[in-house]
């Protein structure tokens, strides 16, 4: 993995992990309210077992923060990356 960069592409609802020019990892979100529900994480087979499904996570979820959101994490993969990371845990939205 060389420099793994994120950007926002709202017109796909998604967030994108750039490197080299090419996306290589992408996780899916849609608006409910003030939070950002990401429902699907896809990392390409030929750069799978590389780190770039936690680089998204860490960076996207950074991204939310900075944004003063909350998330709704119905990705598995997200969910679990939280789980692992209990920096984030305060981002997840609760039950009103």
């Amino acid at each position: 993995m060389n420099q793994a960069t994120l950007r926002n592409n709202p017109d796909k609802q998604r967030y994108e992990l750039v490197d080299a020019g090419q996306v290589v990892a992408f996780a899916e979100y849609r608006q409910e309210g003030g939070a950002l529900a990401l429902v699907h994480t896809e990392v390409s087979p030929e750069h799978g077992g590389k780190g770039y499904g936690s680089a998204l996570a860490k960076q996207a979820l950074g991204d939310i923060r900075a944004q003063h959101k909350k998330v709704i994490p119905l990705c598995e993969f997200i969910a679990g990356y939280i789980g692992k990371h209990p920096e984030y845990s305060d981002l997840v939205k609760t039950a009103e």
